[in-house]
């Protein structure tokens, strides 16, 4: 069973995850020689698969065209123009539920967001 080494320093707000011992002490050693990291276990999950539609595709196409159509208008010369509302139209056109749907299928799993965390060395 494969296992991860996490740290975790409150004081920093500072949490790393590493993917060997090995790589863990050599942190350790250069940035908080007085901490620790634990092993703990990676527990496999085995998750129903998402299988894609027929219609997924043209779901993202149909997301793309209605992108390049909002720029488009934006581009248009002389016509009054607001880059907030072309944001908000271009996140609507390429984040609905219909298109993060499709594109999970695709991919054949679920989409989250990206969390980072800086650490204070």
């Amino acid at each position: 069973m494969a296992s991860i080494w996490l740290y975790v320093n409150v004081e920093n707000d500072c949490v790393k995850v590493f993917a060997s011992s090995d790589s863990a002490v050599e942190w350790l050693r250069e940035n908080d020689p007085e901490g620790a990291a634990v092993e703990y276990p990676i527990e496999e999950e085995h998750a129903p698969s998402i299988i894609p539609k027929r219609s997924d595709i043209q779901t993202l196409l149909s997301a793309f065209l209605e992108a390049r159509s909002v720029l488009s208008h934006y581009l248009i010369p002389a016509v009054p123009r607001s880059a907030e509302f072309t944001v908000e139209k271009l996140m609507d056109a390429l984040t609905n539920d219909d298109v993060l749907a499709a594109i999970s299928r695709i991919e054949g799993r679920q989409r989250f967001g990206l969390v980072e965390v800086d650490c204070a060395t």
